[in-house]
Formats: structure tokens, C-alpha cells, sequence
């Protein structure tokens, strides 16, 4: 991939997508107005139908913010789509160079706009590091590590061995995004992933921008900690079967065993929560995501998948000959 042209000082787009959002919506708009950047920036909240007052909340701190405008994603008496078609709609009705995103229910921290802008700058696709403490409780952080995408990339453990990354830390050159086409709404919930690993295939390298800091939210009640983890699993799976990547015919032994192993951990957190141990209810906690990543799996695999095996990668094919060929013009 040859080197982009890029203007002298990018513009910004913020893209906040926004579903009854007004519980935790404040404290991330109260972050936004502390950030800065000289090639200055504008803030898209994308309202996805919200019916909780969120929208008042936003218009309150019209006058704190650079440029603001509402865009509105959701049509009444249509199927409400999920946050990928928000970050699309918001993209359109951007004006800036670059795109930065940020969700609703998380807080960026002071410099998190600049350090992404720097990075911009000099890299298509930008990821920001995540703080998994400042806005949860003690129980809800990891008993080992510092949680997802604190230190660098995750990277898949199994074939293809993509790096993924959560989209509310994502950083985009309008050129990367107009090359690679929009965020893929049939992944509700693995949309960044799935981007991430379409760019890679593309040619695109990720770059971890550890200056940029943004402090993520976790579910708060075990129930809701299952449920994300369900969501995730199967749409994981999803994305494997997507790229023709899926497991083959022993898939589903293999993975009823692992789950059936995984149950003494299970029983152990829950005792060592019962018994008040000091760790016992952040295991307890992340046993419970990961059982629900295990079930949402296990779904997916006893049915067919919708997506067609190797559309994905046909996608990738087709971003990479779209920057090929950008860039044997951009090079006369």
C-alpha cells in the first residue's frame, strides 16, 4: 500500500450513535466538550429512535460544542437496525476528513480527539486503548489483566489470526472507508471485527494508538454480562463462517466437551462468590461472559449460518483492488 496524500491538518467527524442512551449519555458528552484539535472537529450524534429524552440531553450542550448536528437513523414503522447502520448514517452526513467514533455509554478521556487526529495523520485506521476501571465497579474488571484492548490488539487465537478491535475506539480515513465500503450491518454486534479484519485482508495495517484513551463501560448485572457474551458468540461464529473459516464436522463434539469442562470453573466462582471471597465475584462474573460467548457459539453451530462462506473474503478482494487502484493514480 503506497503512502496517502493528506491535508496539511485533518478535519474531524465524531460519529455517536444513540439508542436510549440518557442513563450514561451526559458523562460522554461532558468528556466531548473537553476535547480539542486544531483542524477542528464537528460531532454527529446518530439517534437510532431514541424515545428516553436522550436528544433533549444532546441539544442541551449545543452551545458546548464545536459544530453539532442530530442525524436521524431510525425510520418509524421500519425495523430498528443496530449501532454499524448508525456509524453509516453518521459517516454520510459527515464532513470531515477522518472519522472518530465513540459511543454512548463510554467516556473518552482529556487529549483522546488530539492523540486520534496525530494518528490520522499518518495511519488509515486507528484503534484507541481501553480502560476497563474508572467507570466500574471493582468486581466487573478482569481478575487477570488490565481487560480488552488495554495493552495492544486482540488477536484471534485460531485461523485467520486477524487483530480485532472494538469500534468505539475505531479512528478512519475517509480514503480507507470509501475503499472498503461501509460497516456491514448483517454483524449487529462483531461489525468492528469484522471491518478490522476485511481492512487487513485488504492490505491495511491497524495501528494502536496507546495516547488515545477511552474508558469503557462494562454490563453491570450478570444477566446482562450472559446476554453480551451469547450476542457475541454467535456472531464470532458468524463472522468465521463469513470469511470460510469455520469449524469442521467435529465441531459441535469438541465444543459441547469444552463447555461441559468449563462448568467446575463455573460452580467454583459461584461458590467463591457465595463465600465472599475477594475475587470471587469478578470470576464469577467473567465465567458468566464466557459461558454466554460458549452458548451463543454452540447456537450457531446447530444452524446454518445466513452469510454464504467466502463472501467475506470476496469483500476484502474487492477493497484491495479499489486501493490498488487509487493508488496507481494517486502515483500518475
Amino acid at each position: 500500500m503506497q503512502s496517502r496524500s493528506v491535508p496539511d491538518v485533518l478535519k474531524l467527524s465524531v460519529i455517536l450513535p444513540c439508542f436510549n442512551g440518557a442513563a450514561t449519555l451526559a458523562v460522554q458528552l461532558e468528556a466531548l466538550t473537553l476535547q480539542d484539535w486544531p483542524g477542528g472537529w464537528e460531532l454527529i450524534v446518530v439517534n437510532n429512535g431514541s424515545t428516553d429524552g436522550s436528544m433533549a440531553m444532546v441539544e442541551a450542550y449545543r452551545a458546548r460544542l464545536p459544530v453539532l448536528q442530530i442525524v436521524e437513523a431510525y425510520v418509524p414503522g421500519t425495523p430498528r437496525l443496530g449501532v454499524p447502520h448508525s456509524y453509516n448514517t453518521g459517516i454520510k452526513a459527515a464532513t470531515g476528513d477522518a472519522f472518530v467514533f465513540c459511543e454512548a455509554d463510554d467516556e473518552v478521556a482529556p487529549g483522546w480527539l488530539a492523540a486520534m487526529g496525530r494518528a490520522l495523520t499518518a495511519h488509515d485506521f486507528v484503534l484507541a486503548r481501553l480502560d476497563h476501571r474508572k467507570l466500574n465497579a471493582d468486581w466487573l474488571h478482569p481478575p487477570h489483566g488490565e481487560g480488552y484492548q488495554s495493552a495492544g490488539l486482540f488477536r484471534m487465537p485460531v485461523a485467520p489470526h486477524l487483530f480485532s478491535a472494538s469500534a468505539c475506539g475505531f479512528g478512519l480515513s475517509r480514503s480507507i472507508y470509501e475503499r472498503l465500503g461501509p460497516l456491514n450491518i448483517d454483524f449487529p454486534i462483531v461489525h468492528d471485527g469484522e471491518y478490522c479484519w476485511r481492512a487487513q485482508l485488504a492490505g491495511y495495517a491497524l495501528h494502536f494508538e496507546a495516547e488515545a484513551l477511552v474508558h469503557y463501560r462494562e454490563k453491570s448485572s450478570l444477566m446482562a454480562r450472559f446476554r453480551q457474551g451469547q450476542n457475541w458468540g454467535r456472531d464470532t461464529t458468524r463472522l468465521h463462517h463469513h470469511y470460510g473459516t469455520a469449524m469442521g464436522r467435529l465441531s459441535l463434539p469438541r465444543h459441547l466437551v469444552s463447555m461441559a469442562r468449563s462448568l467446575p470453573a463455573g460452580a467454583w466462582a459461584a461458590l467463591s462468590r457465595a463465600l465472599r471471597h475477594p475475587q470471587g465475584q469478578a470470576m464469577l462474573a467473567e465465567w458468566i461472559w464466557s459461558f454466554g460467548w460458549a452458548t451463543g457459539k454452540l447456537q450457531l453451530i446447530l444452524q446454518k449460518p445466513a452469510l454464504s462462506p467466502k463472501k467475506g473474503m470476496a469483500l476484502a478482494a474487492a477493497g484491495a483492488a479499489t486501493a490498488a487502484a487509487a493508488d496507481q493514480v494517486a502515483s500518475g
